[in-house]
């Protein structure tokens, strides 16, 4: 029986399936329109201000998904000027990461620097932090680039009554949301506790998760309140990942990155059973119902399943060997 191999732990575990079911994985992976995707567990804020850092991704040290350059909140005024300079420092990128720029979106002034250096180097996607106004992140979008995704921040008030008219102006597997608490914190004038303890936050994280799902963006939670207590971390990663679905979350400390990898990734079990119903459907067509695992399984669960095992061939997560 052929394979699928299962790139994340346990390493290289092999899970065995039916060489019909291998044969269809093996088309949608030779369709033209197949794209590889970036995982997106973790993304890190790495401070432009601070070239040190640069070094240690630029010796793939760091494990992260991928990596914000920021040009905002970690760049006080008079050093914008040198966080934009150092630009021309990041390194290659040490395998297959996503490279993040965020930009002063809040300043007319500096955003107008921003846009004037960005364009001048490869990045990826780009962040928009509080996202309040549909139409002018359409407009940024327009004006950066549509070939480039967009990563847009939900950190204010009005940005939360804004979620689903900013969410349809993002574009599907493409585009994400994210939440940021830190500011939405000092907005309502309350405590930065971790998620885990605030229901009014663990709303929120639900708000933006059911029009992330509507439009099908990813997701990604904000930066632990707590970013040197890794167990408060961990604890926010299984709340938004088990909870609402969350994609990966954002860390500005590298020593959570392991561990936040370890809680978005796929989960064995989960794998085990979408290569399952897969197997039913794909060998009895003639039936929009099985038994999978003892349990009745519907035609939604097969589509479930076929979409998330197509995304994670797309995302290296699963390999399919040739057959023997």
């Amino acid at each position: 029986m052929p394979k699928v191999l299962f790139g994340c732990p346990p390493q290289g575990d092999g899970l065995v399936v039916s060489a019909s079911l291998h044969r269809y994985l093996t088309e949608y992976c030779r369709d033209p329109h197949f794209r590889p995707e970036f995982k997106r567990r973790s993304h890190l804020f790495v401070p432009l201000i601070k070239p040190r850092f640069l070094e240690k991704i630029g010796r793939g040290e760091v494990g992260a998904d991928g990596f914000i350059w920021d040009l905002e909140d970690s760049a006080p005024p008079d050093q914008k000027p040198l966080a934009r300079s150092n630009i021309a420092l990041i390194p290659p990128k040490p395998g297959i990461v996503e490279y993040n720029v965020r930009i002063n979106v809040g300043s007319p002034e500096e955003l107008a620097r921003d846009l004037e250096v960005i364009t001048h180097f490869p990045f990826d996607s780009v962040t928009l932090p509080k996202g309040e106004d549909p139409s002018r992140i359409a407009h940024l979008m327009s004006e950066i680039g549509e070939e480039k995704a967009y990563i847009v921040t939900i950190e204010t008030l009005r940005g939360l009554d804004a979620l689903n008219e900013i969410a349809s102006v993002l574009r599907p597997g493409k585009d994400a949301l994210g939440f940021g608490v830190g500011d939405m914190s000092t907005e309502l004038g309350v405590e930065r506790l971790p998620t885990t303890h605030n229901p009014l936050f663990q709303q929120m994280l639900g708000t933006i998760a059911m029009a992330a799902k509507k439009h099908q963006l990813d997701l990604f939670d904000s930066v632990s309140a707590k970013f040197n207590d890794s167990e408060t971390a961990r604890a926010e990663s299984e709340l938004s990942c088990y909870c609402f679905g969350y994609t990966g979350k954002k860390s500005i400390n590298p020593k959570q990155i392991e561990m936040i990898n370890a809680v978005f990734s796929p989960q064995h079990r989960l794998l085990q059973e979408y290569l399952a119903t897969l197997e039913c459907f794909i060998g009895d067509a003639e039936t929009n119902a099985h038994v999978v695992h003892g349990e009745y399984r519907g035609l939604p669960a097969f589509k479930s399943a076929d979409h998330h095992i197509k995304k994670y061939l797309r995302q290296g997560y699963l390999t399919l060997p040739p057959l023997p």
